[in-house]
C-alpha cells in the first residue's frame, strides 16, 4: 500500500531546516532575557520555548554564553543593514545614520524591545567587545566621512541615551539636536 503523497490526513515527517531552527532559539532567547531578565535565562526554558529538547538546543549552541552572544550578534547584524540603509557619501555620514537609526526604527532604536537588554549587555565585557569590533571596524570603512571627535561625541550621547532613562517624550528634541550638530559642523 502507497502513502498518497496528497492526502494531509497522513502525518509527515517534519523537515529539518536548521538555519531556521537556529534562528527560533535566538529569537525565544531574546524573548526570555526581556521577559526575565538575563540572569533568568535557562537552556530549558528556551528549549521549551522553541518546543524542542534541550539536547536539540545543544546541536546548535555549546552553552549559554554562546547562546547569549549570538542574541547579542542578531542586533549588531539588524543595527548594520539599518544604517547601511540610511547611508550617503556626505560629511558624518555614519554618525547620522547612527542617529537616526537609534532614535527612528521601532524594530532595534530606543523604544525597542532591545533597548532593555542593550543597558545589561553592555555590562558584559565580551558583549561590549563584540560591540566596541564591529563600530572600529564601521569607522575604519567610514574614515573619509565619519573621522572627527565631535562626530564621536554625538556617537557617545546616542549610546548615553541607549544607558540613560531617557523619557520617550524627550527622544526627538535630543535626535534633532544631534541631527543640527552634524549639520552645523566645519567640514
Amino acid at each position: 500500500m502507497t502513502q498518497d503523497l496528497f492526502d494531509d490526513t497522513i502525518p509527515k515527517k517534519r523537515k529539518n531546516n536548521p538555519e531556521l531552527l537556529r534562528h527560533s532559539l535566538i529569537l525565544c532567547a531574546k524573548d526570555i532575557m526581556l521577559r526575565d531578565g538575563i540572569a533568568n535565562l535557562s537552556l530549558q526554558k528556551v528549549a521549551d520555548m522553541a518546543g524542542v529538547s534541550k539536547g536539540g538546543l545543544f546541536h546548535h549552541f555549546k552553552n549559554k554564553d554562546e547562546l547569549m552572544m549570538s542574541v547579542f550578534e542578531l542586533f549588531i547584524a539588524q543595527v548594520n543593514t539599518a544604517i547601511m540603509a540610511h547611508m550617503d557619501n556626505e560629511f558624518g555620514a555614519f554618525t547620522r545614520a547612527y542617529v537616526t537609526v537609534f532614535f527612528d526604527n521601532a524594530d532595534i532604536g530606543l523604544t525597542s524591545d532591545w533597548a532593555g537588554l542593550i543597558r545589561s549587555m553592555t555590562a558584559d565585557s565580551q558583549m561590549h567587545a563584540l560591540w566596541a569590533n564591529w563600530l572600529a571596524q564601521k569607522l575604519t570603512v567610514h574614515t573619509s566621512t565619519d573621522d572627527d571627535i565631535r562626530l564621536t561625541v554625538v556617537r557617545h550621547a546616542v549610546d548615553g541615551a541607549w544607558l540613560g532613562e531617557v523619557k520617550a517624550d524627550d527622544l526627538p528634541v535630543m535626535r534633532d539636536y544631534l541631527l543640527g550638530l552634524i549639520e552645523a559642523m566645519d567640514r
